[in-house]
């Protein structure tokens, strides 16, 4: 397996400056400021890089925790 970690942040960073143009223009034709982007949330991300590598892995038993560990992040924190 080869690890597509930097092209899948190229990739996240593509379209989040995609996005952003996007609601750009958007705003420019509607007279509404552009809304500033989110910060994304570390655990979040940590969880999906890690459900991820068990998938690659072929670890169902981990992607399915980690599954779970984001319904029940996403539902503390979010």
């Amino acid at each position: 397996m080869t690890d597509n970690t930097g092209e899948n942040d190229a990739l996240r960073a593509k379209v989040a400056d995609a996005n952003q143009q996007s609601r750009q223009r958007l705003a420019s034709t509607s007279g509404n400021p552009p809304e500033p982007p989110a910060r994304r949330c570390d655990e979040c991300w940590d969880i999906k890089r890690r459900r991820a590598a068990a998938l690659r892995a072929d670890d169902r038993q981990e992607a399915a925790r980690m599954t779970t560990a984001m319904g029940v992040h996403q539902r503390r924190a979010h």
